[in-house]
């Protein structure tokens, strides 16, 4: 799938749409991550099942995320892989004009706008999933490469001195 077309999955058309339920599937991938660069995430594989309810006034998205995010470790610093499941819902609220919401789950559209496009939104909820300390034994899915944990326990056994030797001859300077 080309990049262009990858990215219109993400607009949703609830213009076009009957009133009622209508249900749509979203894949998040590597493109997406490489259009939104973050240290944190490497890599992913996410299928997002999407419930739209067009009603008169609103859109209702319910978003239920499933699937893995491929992060570091932040001990080994090797890949991680972090399974996520999540459900979110999101409101489009339309009104004379667009604005600003209080909410973070309620969004305010225009009467004039067809379509809303949810690629922020989602990259958002992933950002959400991910620990805020991520390791292979938190996660729980394997262990941390061995011979990296090993240079992490000899660096702690190195003596550091605990002044640099070079201040000392700053110390005996007298100003004034």
């Amino acid at each position: 799938m080309r990049e262009k077309d990858y990215f219109k999955q993400f607009d949703i058309r609830f213009g076009s749409l009957t009133f009622g339920r209508h249900q749509m599937e979203v894949e998040v991938n590597k493109l997406f991550f490489e259009k939104h660069k973050n240290d944190d995430i490497k890599d992913g594989n996410i299928q997002i099942g999407i419930t739209v309810d067009r009603k008169e006034t609103m859109v209702s998205l319910d978003f239920d995320i499933q699937g893995e995010i491929i992060s570091f470790c932040d001990l080994c610093l090797e890949e991680l892989v972090i399974p996520v499941s999540k459900h979110e819902m999101l409101i489009l609220k339309t009104t004379g004009d667009a604005r600003e919401s209080d909410g973070e789950d309620i969004v305010f559209v225009g009467e004039r706008e067809y379509s809303y496009n949810i690629e922020q939104i989602i990259y958002e909820y992933l950002l959400a999933l991910i620990p805020i300390r991520k390791t292979h034994q938190e996660i729980g899915n394997e262990n941390c490469n061995p011979d990296m944990l090993k240079l992490i326990e000899d660096a702690k056994t190195v003596s550091h001195p605990k002044e640099d030797e070079r201040w000392e001859a700053l110390k005996n300077l007298k100003l004034k």
